[in-house]
Parts: C-alpha cells; sequence; structure tokens
C-alpha cells in the first residue's frame, strides 16, 4: 500500500535526521506519529484509514501548505517519554517532508511548499500575471492585502481583499481574489486553486477598518 510506503519513508527520514544531528534514538512508534500530525491527521491509524484524501494521491497535489507548527507541539507532548533535545516542530518538519520533496514522482508542483495558507495566498497575488493585469492597472501605487481563510473538510477558501489605505486610517477596497483549494492528499495537499477575480469601483468599493476579521499584509 502506497499510503504506508510514503508513511514509512517519512518516518524513516525523521529517525535518521534526530539519530545523526540530535543523537536521539526516535522509537518507531513515535516517528509514525509524528509523521501523521505532519499529514493532519491524529494518528497513524487514521492517515492509513484515510480513503478520501489519502496520501497515496500526493502526486497529484499541486499546493503543499504544511501543518501549522502548534498543531505539531501538541500532538508532541502527548506522546509519552517524547525526548526534549529535538529542535522546534518547523525543523522537524522539514526531515519530515524531505523525502516528498526530494522525489519528482511524488513532487511535482512547480509552486514551493507554504508554510501557511496566507503565504500561499501572497504568493500568488505577487507571482500571478493574471492577477497582475487585473489589479496593477488601478496604478503604481502599493497595495494592502487583507487575508480570510475558510477550512472545510474537502477543500479551502481564502478570499484576499485588495486595498489602499485612505486619510482616516480605513482602507478602500478596489476588489478581491477568491482562491478555491480542493483537498486532495491529507491536510497538506492541494490541486490547483480555482481562481475568482473581481474588481470594485464607485460606491461598490468596500471600506475596510484595520484587521476588521482579517489579517493585514
Amino acid at each position: 500500500m502506497l499510503q504506508q510506503e510514503i508513511s514509512k519513508k517519512c518516518a524513516d527520514s525523521l529517525r535518521a535526521f534526530s539519530q545523526e544531528n540530535y543523537q536521539v534514538k526516535l522509537k518507531a512508534s513515535h516517528a509514525h506519529e509524528l509523521v501523521a500530525a505532519y499529514f493532519g491527521y491524529s494518528s497513524k491509524n487514521a492517515l492509513l484509514a484515510d480513503e478520501k484524501f489519502p496520501i497515496s494521491k500526493i502526486e497529484e497535489a499541486e499546493v503543499f501548505v504544511m501543518m501549522p507548527d502548534k498543531e505539531i507541539d501538541k500532538r508532541r507532548e502527548s506522546l509519552i517519554d517524547m525526548s526534549d533535545k529535538l529542535p522546534d516542530s518547523y525543523q522537524l518538519g522539514e526531515a519530515v517532508y524531505s523525502p516528498l520533496f526530494a522525489d519528482s514522482s511524488l513532487y511535482r508542483s512547480e509552486y514551493p511548499p507554504f508554510r501557511s495558507f496566507i503565504m500561499f495566498a501572497k504568493y500568488y497575488v505577487e507571482n500571478s500575471q493574471r492577477w497582475k493585469d487585473t489589479f496593477l492597472k488601478f496604478g503604481n501605487f502599493q497595495l494592502d492585502h487583507i487575508f480570510e481563510v475558510e477550512e472545510k473538510s474537502d477543500l479551502v477558501i481564502l478570499t484576499i481583499a485588495h486595498t489602499t489605505k485612505s486619510s482616516n486610517e480605513t482602507y478602500i477596497g478596489l476588489g478581491q481574489t477568491i482562491l478555491t483549494l480542493p483537498r486532495v492528499a491529507g491536510k497538506i495537499g492541494f490541486l490547483e486553486p480555482k481562481v475568482h477575480l473581481e474588481t470594485w469601483s464607485g460606491q461598490a468599493r468596500k471600506h475596510f477598518k484595520p484587521n476588521n476579521g482579517g489579517q493585514n499584509a
């Protein structure tokens, strides 16, 4: 079963990394539980049982968004006798994911992996020619982006309001980009985003206060 092969490959990488760099002999059971957490599952059994978004479909993913460090931290704290000599969850995650990203049969995306959905959204608006053609026609000035992330069981919706700051410290919305990411492999692998762009003008322009339900960048 490919799911089991991928899980073992990542667990072996994690154990080798721990031994070689921190002289920690990580238990095989701990390694497999951590690998499951890095893919977004509560346990190894849950990872292997997933038939809807199995990690065996990782080769179909175009966008990879890593699990938040805080989620991995919680899992590490729950494992009995887990060594405290290992590095933070971000560094540890590099050892988990490296076998995937080094294997061209598993990682075929033109995108780099992302640490958060907001980082992916920022990357998109900074590198998409379609977005530039739509929004940069407003003029050569700095746009502020307000991000909202809505996670559902089968997809993630990223709404990015494109604004400019007004004189009274509010933001005037010039339009928005909606990126819909269909889930395909675990909680980290997604298909190419479906993109919806819209521009606002005149009275249709929305006004935003700082931090009103989203995150500024």
